[in-house]
């Protein structure tokens, strides 16, 4: 008979067990939990070494990269701000100075070494270079004491491809403090930037406006005159003033090579040049030209067969100004194709019967012989040398150096600087000196200035066109030495002429602004960066309009400068040749 079990009494034995078999268990983990020499002790304490390592590496190579990162930038600013001194004698201070405010003492425990700096002239490159030593944290349990990070920056003078057009004043204003010399040396300065040690510069193109109260084009671009312009009885012959003894007597010095026209009943004066010189080979030619009617470049002599050309034009011309006063092609860039010239030629101003004292009078007439020694208020015709101050007389008078037009050569450049001078009489015309550089930049002017591809279109990839532009006074028809009541001769004429739409002295002055600015925007429509500069303006009204002209006039305010004194002013070109000479960081 099988046997009967009781379920409850199975039951209550199962609870019991398992009661107990619980409770052995936990005496046998309390047990474990009290043995500290037990073996998974020994296991926990070897994982704990790696794992502090692991995380004490991370925390120190964070803190490598932190600091490498904040030198790269350190020296990267640092090799910029040398890049743009490059040639100057404080530029490794400036290197300094800009790491050390760029890389806090200090940072994240770091120790530097001295900054490195070295120069590639030749190539025009500059790198900064240091190394920091960081002291570690939880990696000196591997026995790693100090990382080293080691970070440098080179930069390199891009020669950025530029047609710079200098528009420099050199009104006779500019003799004061000697301003013209200070203006000389601080353009000087920019060049040394530009150019560097090179004598050339690829794709770098440099032109010269000196400019006063006319601009001298150059006495070879004559056949950018209107036809008919230089037609010497117009202005080289003194109707009625010199009769034939004189002409031809002692009273004229030899060297101006005096001649009769017993023609004109006139007497020319000048130097002729010979007709191998000009092509005119026949009488039509001379007198008519080789361009058309009434172009012709002299007067035909029937004695020898030779047209005669005399030198008495230097080379300034005036502004194509609208009669009715309005502004015309004296503020746009048309060449002369469209729109040709008239040639500046101060006329002759006799004060009544006074011949004591007579404004610009420089041709002889018959009571000057009468009362005058010979020679000894005579005038060269040509005259425009500048040597007399305020007491020069000549058709010239007034006019300076001609413009430097497109060339490469540093040597150029600096001699068109050099032959820069402060020029008497006549006031300051800005806006004529600006369209003028206006003219250099235009491609419509495209093969009058000597080279046959300048200048190049205004979207010419990877060229740009420059304009720096520079003034130490205001606008202004000078009246110093005119006669009463009127002004020295400009390229708008006499402020009686009425040409600029005005008689008045401030009402002209501002007009000329009014130009100056409608130069400017018409520039900066088609691209071209424009720097104005005033150097030593007064503070009086105006003053302040023509500061606030050209500080209209620049490509934004900040290419305006307002300088001071010739330490002021090298510092002004000095920060603009550092923002054209095109920096960027190669390493």
């Amino acid at each position: 008979m099988p046997p009967v079990f009781d379920r409850r009494a199975v039951g209550r034995y199962a609870r019991m067990r398992l009661l107990s078999d619980g409770a052995a268990v936990r005496r046998a983990l309390g047990r474990l939990r009290a043995d500290r020499k037990g073996v998974i002790a020994v296991f926990v304490a070897a994982g704990i070494i790696p794992l502090v390592a692991m995380a004490g590496l991370a925390v120190d190579t964070t803190r490598g990269y932190l600091v490498k990162a904040r030198l790269n930038q350190a020296l990267d600013a640092a090799a910029l701000a040398g890049g743009r001194v490059f040639f100057e004698p404080d530029r490794d201070a400036d290197v300094r100075s800009f790491f050390d405010a760029n890389f806090p003492d200090g940072f994240l425990g770091a120790e530097l070494d001295p900054l490195a700096i070295a120069e590639d002239v030749e190539n025009g490159r500059l790198t900064v270079s240091t190394s920091a030593r960081i002291p570690t944290t939880f990696t000196r349990v591997l026995g790693f004491e100090e990382l080293n990070v080691t970070a440098r920056s080179v930069v390199e003078r891009a020669d950025r491809g530029m047609e710079l057009v200098l528009v420099m004043d050199n009104t006779g204003s500019m003799r004061s403090s000697n301003k013209i010399g200070e203006m000389r040396d601080a353009a000087r300065e920019l060049i040394d930037i530009l150019y560097g040690d090179r004598q050339s510069v690829p794709n770098f193109w440099v032109g010269l406006v000196p400019y006063s109260a006319t601009v001298n084009v150059g006495r070879q671009n004559a056949g950018w005159l209107a036809p008919g312009a230089l037609q010497l009885r117009d202005y080289e012959i003194g109707f009625g003033e010199i009769d034939e003894g004189h002409c031809t007597g002692d009273f004229l010095d030899a060297a101006w090579n005096p001649e009769w026209d017993s023609t004109a009943q006139a007497c020319l004066v000048g130097t002729p040049i010979p007709e191998s010189l000009h092509g005119a080979t026949t009488q039509s030619q001379c007198e008519n030209g080789l361009g058309g009617p009434g172009d012709g470049p002299g007067i035909w002599d029937p004695a020898t067969g030779t047209c005669l050309v005399t030198e008495a034009w230097k080379g300034c011309v005036e502004a194509r100004y609208d009669p009715s006063g309005a502004m015309g092609d004296d503020v746009t860039d048309a060449p002369p194709g469209v729109a040709p010239f008239q040639p500046y030629y101060w006329p002759r101003w006799r004060n009544g019967d006074d011949i004591t004292w007579r404004y610009n009078s420089w041709l002889f007439d018959e009571d000057a012989f009468d009362e005058i020694d010979s020679g000894s208020t005579s005038v060269d015709e040509r005259e425009g040398t500048n040597t007399s101050g305020n007491d020069g007389r000549g058709p010239n008078l007034g006019c300076g150096p001609a413009i430097t037009p497109w060339t490469d050569q540093r040597s150029v450049v600096e001699a068109a600087i050099t032959e820069m001078d402060a020029w008497h009489r006549g006031g300051t015309t800005t806006n004529l000196g600006l369209v003028w550089g206006w003219r250099l930049l235009s491609p419509r002017w495209r093969g009058l200035w000597g080279e046959p591809d300048l200048p190049l279109d205004y979207d010419e990839p990877l060229m740009q066109k420059v304009a720096v532009i520079l003034t130490d006074g205001d606008n202004q028809f000078y009246a110093g030495m005119a006669p009463s009541g009127d002004t020295d001769y400009t390229g708008y004429g006499r402020l009686s002429d009425g040409n600029i739409g005005t008689t008045n002295t401030d009402t002209a002055r501002q007009s000329l602004n009014a130009r100056t600015l409608a130069i400017c925007n018409a520039m900066k429509a088609e691209g071209i960066v424009i720097y104005t500069i005033t150097f030593d303006v007064s503070t009086n009204s105006r003053g302040e309009a023509i500061r606030d002209t050209f500080r209209q006039c620049a490509t934004t305010p900040g290419h305006f400068f307002d300088s001071y004194g010739g330490a002021g002013l090298s510092q002004t070109f000095r920060v603009i040749a550092a923002q054209l000479s095109n920096l960027r960081i190669a390493e």
